[in-house]
């Protein structure tokens, strides 16, 4: 019996669709702490054809498992597949197969096949005395949960599950305390925070991103941003600027200042070079101070399509395999590439397309579009396919966004920014408000943070306000009429940069002003750009 593939497959009619389900299944590390599998050390080589390689090891009440973890395979919003080999142990290999297809009552059929191939008759006693049916088991217990929260979703689906699973959290919480000298409007906003820190899973805060904290706690991007910052001030959180690589999006570089951020440094996965960019490569992250959580090495998924958000699909392909997903690009730039990265293709998709894709040794080519997604291996290797979105993560604070949120603006000294050359700051909207004599700053001040913005300057023309977006600039601007109804308010959006002092430069700061001063008082004189950026 040994050597035998052993294989099981258990399909469920869920009630939910499937887009609603796949953000909560491809979020394959939290979804594997939830289902309580243990967590394992990971460790990378590189082989002798420049190839990285993957491996896994746990200790199993006293005997240490490893297993090398060829990449994650997944379709984005289709399927997803896992893959072990082990080294040693009563199995050679193991794999797991999620397969989500929408039914004709609108629901969702879920198919899971488990597979193992034992390595002898232990591993084969060990596959058929009930492994696969309670590993089925709980995925389906697991799934049940998830379906039922897609259909009426209450807050974040794991920070609630992780929450109901630690009963001791407001003991283990109290290992950190609000400091007394926080505001007392912070306070509610720091307790949950410490709430949330002493009981989210582990995979929840190896690089806490403040959008993650806005899901867990049910506030929004501009609170979440603030509790960032209060968490950072009373010594609950930590927080790190990073450099991430433009073709593989690794890590290049830390520091706790941007300032200390160097220009450019080489990728040591992939080889490219990293420019440094406040808008398109430098990200915030955050970790707990250890005396609410050790940080702990181990990972629960090293991979995944919740892993890496922005890859639609991650594809491995054998020597001349030719293979057909039913599958079309979203519009908007994409990028192909391999993930040795011999190999890099950038496209705009019109939308509503596929294409055949062509990959070789060192070479992607995109011939014609189809009615789906081809993928080609022409090459003599196996080669992992990877397609991802252009332009930055939707999950990550970028130090430029960081830059628009006001608490978060007065966090960051701007002598702390690298700001001798003028970095991309992106497309941003600006708002001048005029009311001299009228608590003017005060006023937008308060505006600003109500409406996750933040003052700039004040001009001289008025008080210079930016936001991410022209909706929360528009907030902003009705909030200011009711305090200061009189008020000249002139607006523009469209490409800065961040300068000295880290203020703005570029078309839309020099004529946002002349905006505000040809403006009616009580009637916001709008630009062109910003008008159409609040249709789009």
């Amino acid at each position: 019996m040994a050597g035998k593939r052993i294989e099981k497959s258990w399909t469920w009619s869920l009630k939910a669709p499937r887009a609603s389900l796949w953000p909560l299944v491809a979020d394959t590390e939290r979804m594997n702490e939830a289902l309580r599998l243990p967590r394992y050390r990971l460790r990378e080589t590189i082989d002798g054809d420049g190839l990285r390689r993957r491996y896994g090891e746990y200790d199993d009440q006293g005997s240490l498992v490893r297993w090398e973890e060829p990449p994650f395979e997944w379709a984005e919003g289709h399927w997803w597949r896992w893959d072990r080999l082990y080294e040693s142990g009563p199995l050679e290999r193991a794999r797991g197969t999620l397969v989500l297809e929408p039914d004709a009552k609108g629901g969702t059929t879920a198919t899971y096949t488990l597979s193992m191939e034992p390595r002898s008759t232990v591993g084969s006693i060990f596959a058929r005395t009930g492994h696969l049916r309670e590993a089925g088991r709980a995925f389906e217990r697991l799934l049940k949960l998830i379906d039922a929260h897609a259909r009426k979703p209450q807050g974040d689906f794991y920070a609630n599950l992780a929450a109901t699973r630690a009963p001791s959290s407001r003991r283990r919480s109290s290992a950190f305390q609000v400091p007394s000298d926080v505001a007392s409007e912070d306070r509610v906003l720091a307790r949950q925070l410490l709430d949330w820190l002493a009981a989210a899973f582990e995979s929840d805060l190896c690089d806490i991103r403040p959008k993650r904290i806005a899901r867990a706690l049910g506030v929004g991007r501009g609170e979440a941003h603030a509790a960032a910052v209060i968490g950072t001030g009373m010594g609950a959180l930590e927080r790190r600027f990073r450099l991430i690589c433009g073709a593989c999006h690794a890590v290049v570089r830390e520091a706790d200042v941007p300032r200390d951020l160097p220009r450019s440094a080489g990728c040591q996965r992939c080889g490219v070079e990293a420019l440094t960019d406040y808008a398109r490569s430098v990200e915030v992250v955050f970790t707990p101070h250890t005396a609410i959580r050790e940080p702990s090495p181990m990972v629960a998924c090293a991979s995944g399509p919740g892993v890496f958000p922005r890859i639609a699909f991650q594809q491995i392909l054998d020597p001349h395999e030719r293979r057909a997903l039913p599958a079309i690009f979203p519009q908007g730039g994409h990028a192909i590439r391999t993930v040795d990265g011999q190999a890099r293709l950038e496209f705009d998709a019109p939308g509503g397309k596929g294409a055949l894709v062509r990959v070789g040794e060192d070479w992607i080519e995109i011939p014609e579009e189809s009615d789906s997604l081809v993928l080609e291996n022409h090459g003599e290797k196996v080669a992992t396919v990877i397609i991802e979105r252009a332009g930055w993560p939707r999950e990550s604070t970028s130090l430029a966004e960081w830059m628009t949120y006001q608490r978060c603006r007065d966090s960051l000294a701007a002598d702390r920014l690298d700001l001798s050359q003028p970095h991309d700051a992106g497309v941003l909207s600006l708002v001048v408000i005029s009311a001299r004599g009228r608590d003017e700053a005060g006023a937008c001040r308060r505006i600003a943070l109500a409406h996750d913005g933040a003052v700039v300057e004040d001009t001289g023309a008025g008080i210079l306000l930016v936001f991410g977006h022209p909706a929360k600039a528009v907030a902003a601007m009705d909030a200011a009429l009711q305090t200061l109804p009189a008020a000249r308010i002139g607006a523009d959006h469209g490409a800065l940069q961040l300068v000295e002092g880290g203020g703005y430069a570029g078309e839309v700061r020099d004529r946002v002003g002349d905006l505000a001063g040809l403006a009616q008082e009580g009637v916001p004189n709008l630009s062109t750009s910003f008008q159409a950026a609040l249709r789009g």
